[in-house]
């Protein structure tokens, strides 16, 4: 799942890029999500609260009558998340170069033009754009997705190869995940639901607390319905997903 974020101080076209948006990735059939669409940049790191990853950003440069503009809150987003993704939205080309001035690393920008806004459908030029935005963050996703995972751990992001993950688990009643490794087990205050959004093919639900790497099985007792994991680890093999658990068993073997 990718999360967008929309930061734009004029009502009007906020309303009209977060319409123009969701309709592209709707249309597109895109894994994406409107997390936020605020006029005050505040808000915007305010909703950062809860952990999302990966993010994009679509931040208007100037932002009238606020504390900080565009070129600020990219700054502080990227203090808080070097991975998060930074779109301008600029009523002038020449502006988005400031980026270089400001040693900001932005994934690309959109020019705003008078005519989009008087569209109801998105136009051809805007489409093309976000093509190229959205083809760029799906590059980004993948690479990101097939060697590590992001998680907050001790008030800052880390990154946790992928292979190296043997289970995960919610903690209950305390509203923490475990992430357990070879060498440590990592706790986050994260829900496993948007941790196992990041993980792709290489994990799998064995019940609803728990997900584990397929490639660290190594058996299954269906009577006691315990799955065995390597470094001693074991999990829980619910009614539910004791076929499919059977089922990548048999697949590994084969």
């Amino acid at each position: 799942m990718l999360y967008i974020f929309i930061c734009e101080d004029e009502e009007f076209q906020l309303n009209y890029i977060k319409k123009m948006i969701a309709e592209y990735i709707a249309q597109k059939k895109i894994d994406a999500q409107i997390v936020a669409a605020k006029k005050n940049p505040k808000d915007i790191l305010a909703q950062l609260e809860d952990c999302y990853q990966p993010a994009v950003f679509f931040i208007d440069v100037q932002l009238d009558g606020y504390d900080m503009d565009g070129f600020g809150l990219a700054r502080r987003l990227k203090e808080r998340n070097s991975k998060y993704s930074i779109v301008f939205l600029t009523s002038n080309s020449h502006v988005a170069y400031k980026v270089f001035e400001y040693h900001l690393e932005i994934l690309d920008y959109i020019v705003k033009k008078p005519e989009y806004f008087r569209q109801k459908m998105i136009d051809g030029c805007l489409m093309k754009r976000l093509d190229d935005i959205f083809g760029k963050l799906e590059s980004l996703c993948n690479k990101s997705q097939k060697s590590c995972i992001a998680v907050s751990f001790g008030g800052k992001l880390i990154d946790i190869i992928l292979e190296d993950i043997i289970v995960i688990q919610s903690v209950k009643e305390k509203h923490l995940t475990e992430i357990c490794l070879y060498n440590r087990m990592i706790t986050v205050r994260q829900p496993l639901k948007s941790i196992y959004e990041q993980l792709g093919a290489m994990f799998v639900y064995v019940n609803k607390s728990c997900i584990v790497n397929r490639h660290k099985i190594q058996e299954l007792d269906k009577k006691e319905r315990v799955l065995h994991l390597v470094g001693g680890f074991q999990a829980e093999v619910s009614y539910r997903e004791l076929k499919h658990v059977e089922k990548i068993i048999k697949c590994s073997i084969q």
